[in-house]
């Protein structure tokens, strides 16, 4: 049953609905049938997870930046629209094609939960005014952003503070919230913060999406690939003895503080000697009827299978993210600390799961693009 709330002036019941189709999003080729046809400048567009969600609700990406050469060949060789790999620093704006959707989700290492948290200082914040430089260049109709929820809280509020502020000085008003991708179908708990701005001229506002679908359980989602070998991406990792061991010991939403002190990790150097070091995040065993936590960018080394002792595949972490599975990701499917590359991994956690994106596009579409196209 999908739970509806009642308070918004906005019903959002016929997309709820639309999601509940399994077999639209079994494939990376659907699109809804919309015109006129938004059209999307995408900004630290990685292997392209909004912009599959924007394009199965009909819209089309007709610009895409990004920096990473593997995530860019996914994008390119899944959505078929070629990628700008300069920096947002060295791009002239003025130079982008004209769009009616900006969307971005700036780097989020500088306000996360599981990094420093150096926000604006950090010279990756910094790159967010790359996106304001280009709202100012090109005046779209609207622009969805995408960030960590940190991105609320770091330095007591003031980034946020900071960031409204710059948006507001180009002209553009804007609504936010913290949306869970486990509302949405996908087998993931995955909250992020989407900020959905309007340009000033437009008199309205957006209602974020205010439904709930069933949850959906990691075992419904990634049982069938097993053993399967006619998926791509979908090649188990070969763990060592000693960490096939250490997993044998964790149950279903257990730790590595499940393990006994013979199995626990080794100190580097010292293989005689036990580490003492237990990572809250890492060697969690998923729970089969639930969703998963956080399918994060070093999720190789946080997640163990529910039935099987080892990590999951890429696939079944492109599965709880709901990627379908004709969408495929280039590039090693792990990199090492010193490499620059982003592996397959990281190129699943760090995007924005698309059904996330349908939905909020179908929204934006209905609510606002369709009636300010149409008049011009």
């Amino acid at each position: 049953m999908i739970e509806q709330s009642t308070f918004d002036w906005w019903d959002w019941s016929a997309i709820a609905q639309e999601l509940l189709d399994p077999h639209f999003f079994s494939t990376r080729l659907s699109q809804r049938r919309i015109a006129p046809r938004p059209t999307v400048a995408s900004m630290f567009s990685g292997c392209g997870g909004m912009d599959l969600g924007l394009k199965w609700a009909g819209f089309e990406t007709i610009y895409a930046n990004e920096i990473d050469h593997q995530a860019a060949f996914s994008f390119e060789e899944n959505l078929g629209t070629a990628v700008d790999n300069r920096s947002i620093e060295d791009v002239d704006v003025c130079a982008i094609p004209d769009h009616d959707v900006l969307v971005g989700g700036f780097p989020c290492q500088p306000f996360s939960y599981a990094g420093s948290r150096r926000g604006l200082r950090d010279p990756r914040g910094m790159l967010f005014f790359g996106l304001m430089d280009v709202l100012d260049a090109k005046k779209p109709m609207v622009f969805i952003f995408e960030n960590v929820k940190g991105l609320l809280t770091h330095d007591k509020g003031t980034t946020f503070q900071n960031v409204s502020r710059a948006i507001l000085d180009v002209g553009y008003h804007f609504s936010y919230a913290i949306v869970n991708a486990a509302d949405f179908g996908c087998a993931q708990r995955r909250e992020r913060l989407f900020m959905v701005g309007l340009r000033s001229d437009i008199e309205a506002s957006f209602v974020f999406p205010s439904f709930r679908l069933p949850q959906v359980s990691v075992r419904d989602a990634i049982e069938d690939l097993v053993g399967r070998q006619d998926v791509d991406n979908n090649e188990p990792m070969k763990h060592t003895k000693r960490i096939l061991e250490r997993y044998k010991h964790i149950p279903q939403g257990g730790t590595m503080a499940n393990v006994p002190a013979e199995h626990q990790q080794r100190k580097r150097g010292d293989a005689s000697v036990v580490s003492g070091k237990q990572s809250s995040q890492s060697y969690h065993r998923l729970v089969e009827s639930e969703p998963s936590p956080t399918v994060c960018a070093m999720f190789q080394a946080h997640f163990i299978h529910y039935s099987q002792d080892r990590n999951l595949t890429a696939r079944e972490a492109a599965r709880l993210q709901s990627f379908p599975d004709d969408f495929c990701f280039h590039g090693k499917r792990t990199v090492m600390s010193w490499e620059k590359e982003l592996s397959q991994y990281q190129q699943i956690g760090n995007a924005v799961a698309p059904r996330v994106a349908y939905a909020l596009g179908r929204g934006l579409y209905e609510q606002i693009l369709l009636a300010t196209l149409q008049h011009g």
